[in-house]
């Protein structure tokens, strides 16, 4: 399965287990972070041999490095784990939690410094448009690349998306399915049409033999629609 996500704190939870951490220990180490004006943010990913405790030893690095995980996605791909989060801590923690992820048995933990500023100063997009996409069909070579263009091809942005594929019931065809939420910004072009779109997924879909669906999400059914299967 392929994953893209942000802010998903259910795949997190349900990806693997973590270990607790004291609340006092916890407190402490983020009260220091917090009175360091010299603050980095990081994008951790780490890929590795699927086994118990993962994202419990990385969030435990991180926390023993006076850092804190905000936005993250994990997820379990073939016989392999796949863990990205996003965290901020101390600049003088930086290279220590490179040195500590780096020893990771079966992992390859990369970093990227990014310069992401506070979120209570960070501006939001208001969203205008925001819809959850489906196909459902036969394996098509590039069928990711295809869909996905034909959402840009729109002025839709992919926020969240997953990918599986299986064998049919009958017949031993491979069969694959796309879900994922699409936003579209404001102000919205004057040629944005979900009807239009709508029908151009259709027809997609019709060419590649698979069922394509788009339908609008409001606020409150956005994670539940997401996530409920």
């Amino acid at each position: 399965m392929y994953s893209l996500a942000f802010n998903a704190a259910r795949p997190l939870a349900k990806a693997a287990s973590r270990r607790l951490v004291p609340a006092k220990k916890t407190l402490a180490l983020l009260s220091s972070s917090s009175n360091n004006n010299d603050i980095t943010s990081l994008i951790i990913n780490a890929v590795g041999q699927d086994r118990l405790g993962i994202v419990s030893d990385v969030t435990g690095m991180v926390i023993e490095h006076g850092g804190n995980v905000g936005d993250s996605q994990a997820a379990k791909l073939g016989s392999h784990f796949s863990l990205m989060m996003h965290v901020s801590l101390p600049e003088s923690q930086k290279q220590q939690l490179q040195d500590s992820l780096r020893k990771l048995k079966d992992m390859n933990a990369t970093v990227f410094e990014t310069n992401d500023v506070a979120s209570s100063s960070r501006v939001t997009p208001r969203i205008a448009y925001q819809g959850l996409f489906t196909l459902e069909g036969a394996d098509n070579p590039g069928i990711v690349h295809v869909m996905t263009t034909a959402l840009a091809k729109h002025g839709l942005n992919i926020s969240k998306m997953e990918t599986d594929q299986e064998i049919a019931p009958h017949g031993g065809t491979m069969l694959f399915r796309i879900k994922g939420k699409a936003v579209a910004y404001e102000p919205l072009a004057a040629s944005f049409d979900v009807m239009q779109i709508k029908s151009d997924l259709q027809d997609l879909g019709a060419s590649l033999n698979c069922d394509v669906e788009l339908e609008e999400l409001d606020d409150d059914s956005t994670s539940a629609s997401f996530y409920g299967g």
